[in-house]
């Protein structure tokens, strides 16, 4: 049972991992004129808007290129971190630790938290319960 929840939640991260890619590629490429559909026209002004308003209390300051590439990097250290832990292969938590890091940068950087908090916190509690269940099931073996 312990094994099927974590590979459950190692699917989970990677389906997060993969739809961060995802969104932040095709943001990337719609900002940088790669690609152009109406429907990424709203949410690469909604993120412009956020970085204008917040361009004061940003540590590093980034651009809207530079934030939605970040998201897509999030996304890839993401999944490499699942597939390694899916794989039982070494580094896997790291990667997926150093996505959670990168996660809380973002707040650090903005001096904010705002309702993407939440998802955070559950990546949190689900990378927790991911390694004592896989950290249980070694010391079974």
């Amino acid at each position: 049972m312990r094994k099927s929840i974590a590979i459950i939640i190692s699917l989970v991260f990677l389906g997060y991992g993969l739809i961060r890619i995802g969104v932040g590629s095709a943001l990337l490429g719609q900002e940088t004129g790669v690609i152009d559909f109406e429907a990424f026209r709203d949410p690469i002004h909604d993120v412009g808007k956020f970085l204008a308003k917040s361009q004061e209390k940003q540590i590093i300051p980034l651009s809207v290129a530079g934030y939605v590439a970040y998201i897509a990097l999030m996304g890839f250290v993401l999944s490499i971190g699942a597939i390694r832990t899916l794989n039982n292969l070494k580094n896997g938590f790291a990667f997926i630790g150093a996505f959670i890091a990168m996660y809380a940068l973002l707040f650090i950087n903005f001096q904010t938290i705002n309702p993407k908090a939440i998802h955070l916190g559950i990546c949190m509690l689900l990378f927790g319960a991911l390694i004592w269940l896989k950290g249980h099931r070694s010391q079974a073996a």
